[in-house]
């Protein structure tokens, strides 16, 4: 049924009329937009208006799609008249619109509007024309791999479902397309794997974006904010990757990606403290190796949290329980320094990361300088000037390298370390057990779309231990995670790679 605009139910003065008020209402809307415009096409009897936006809307699609058939209809008829314009317009995307609101939306997404004066029961068509053109996939800079695809996700929601459809072939990726933002209306798109994601988990995710109540939403780092389980999470409970294969696995493990369109960066939920250590690249290695370097990934995040407070715990407040040797080569290394150790690793460590900021915030051709200028400020010279001891110097820069390990846990890292700094420093080895206890529990407490954070290891789940710190090969990863998809599933039904058909049993 028509949804007629008031000025419609007041005119009576012919099609012509009613066409004339929809350009005038459209240019309203977009009164001082030099990039709106009309193209205008007259035929005996009919007059065909093309609305659109210069630049965001293709002009080969508008000829393409919507002028040159008209045209060839008009002339083909020899001047007896058009059929409807639903049969003449090419577009596989088209879309009937009833009222002005409608139009104007449709044409702030890139797409044209076309109205004639014979339309009657609707108002006019939304022709997709969206000037598609942007950068290719490339392989995205914060996640290299040595061997893997070399293709990453663009700012083109569109073009980021396609490279998932084209690793995942199968009719039970489902999507669900949002518009989120007063201002911008994002285009905003789950995804999911029926039967393996759990629906409450799909309808939570869509009732929280559907929450949304804001102007904006310009990149999905936007959106991750307000999918957070909690107000204001330490650690991320959102994922992001700008991986196509990576997003691919995570669907299959029962995940949801969350498409924004204009960015780069897909989200994923639920996401579990135990997704940081894995890399895509592991499951292409031997498993022993894989293993072994993710045990050495969590040893390193162990000590870029914690190496620097014990330092500060032990020569701070508990010094009579370290070696001679050690006190007197650390005292040796600092007699010209005038302050504290505490105050020492303090300092060293707001200029490190100062330096780290800046470093990043310039162009790389500066920030290489940047860095290097750094380098030399926090090495050889800052010792010789007495500004620093070697000792505190190597603590703090292992610490800092070590903390680069763990990408997602970067930023948040460089808080708790400082955090835990200060406790060692205060209250010594008590109160920092005490706070280490107490961190773990918040961890353990935590939940992300309603699976417990630490999970597989609390609570322990012996299918989701063999893809925690040490990898089983695939083939004996037979079940996926039940933490994950609430079921039972199969995820291999063979055994050793010998030829042998395994049970289907874990």
């Amino acid at each position: 049924m028509r949804i007629l605009t008031p000025y419609h139910r007041k005119k009576k003065g012919g099609a012509g009329v009613e066409r004339e008020e929809i350009k005038r209402e459209l240019s309203a809307i977009f009164s001082d937009m030099t990039d709106f415009a009309f193209r205008e096409l007259y035929f005996e009897g009919n007059t065909i208006t093309v609305a659109y936006l210069v630049g965001f809307c293709s002009r080969t699609y508008v000829n393409q799609y919507i002028l040159e058939p008209i045209s060839r209809a008009y002339t083909a008829s020899g001047g007896k008249g058009l059929p409807p314009l639903e049969s003449l317009i090419t577009n596989i995307k088209l879309e009937p619109i009833d009222d002005v609101t409608s139009a104007a939306t449709a044409i702030l997404s890139g797409n044209a509007f076309v109205f004639s004066d014979t339309m009657r029961d609707i108002l006019g068509l939304s022709v997709f024309t969206k000037n598609d053109d942007g950068r290719s996939p490339m392989e995205p800079e914060t996640e290299n791999v040595i061997r893997g695809p070399h293709e990453g996700f663009t700012e083109s929601a569109e073009g980021n479902v396609v490279l998932l459809r084209r690793r995942l072939r199968s009719a039970r990726l489902k999507r669900r397309s949002l518009t989120v933002g007063w201002d911008t209306s994002t285009d905003v798109s789950v995804l999911f794997m029926e039967g393996l994601a759990r629906e409450e988990a799909v309808e939570e995710v869509c009732r929280r974006l559907r929450a949304i109540d804001t102007d904006s939403i310009l990149d999905s780092g936007y959106i991750e904010i307000f999918l957070q389980d909690g107000c204001v999470p330490f650690y991320p409970t959102v994922g992001n990757s700008e991986r196509p294969d990576k997003v691919a696995a995570k669907l299959m493990e029962g995940r949801i990606a969350i498409v924004v369109d204009g960015s780069p960066v897909v989200l994923t939920v639920p996401y579990l403290f135990c997704e940081a250590f894995q890399v895509t690249e592991d499951y292409a290695k031997s498993p022993w190796y894989a293993s072994f370097v993710r045990l050495l990934r969590f040893a390193a995040y162990l000590m870029a949290l914690y190496f620097p407070a014990f330092f500060v715990a032990a020569f701070v407040r508990h010094r009579g329980i370290l070696p001679a040797f050690l006190t007197d080569a650390v005292d040796g290394a600092r007699e010209t320094l005038g302050f504290s150790l505490f105050w020492e690793v303090l300092i060293i460590f707001l200029i490190f990361e100062t330096v780290r900021e800046v470093g990043l915030r310039m162009p790389k051709a500066v920030g290489s300088a940047v860095g290097l200028v750094g380098s030399l400020i926090l090495g050889d010279s800052a010792i010789k000037a007495g500004l620093t001891s070697a000792p505190v110097l190597v603590v703090v820069a292992l610490a800092a390298v070590c903390s680069f390990i763990v990408p997602p846990y970067m930023n948040a890292n460089m808080l708790y370390r400082l955090m835990m700094i200060v406790i060692g420093g205060a209250l010594g080895f008590l109160g920092l057990f005490t706070a280490i206890l107490i961190s773990v529990a918040v961890l353990a407490s935590r939940t992300s779309l309603g699976v417990p954070y630490l999970s597989p290891l609390a609570p322990l789940d012996p299918r989701g231990m063999k893809d925690f710190l040490c990898m089983a090969p695939l083939w004996a990863m037979r079940r996926m995670p039940v933490s994950l998809t609430g079921k039972r599933l199969i995820r291999t039904r063979s055994g050793r790679p010998n030829g042998k058909r395994g049970s289907g049993r874990s």
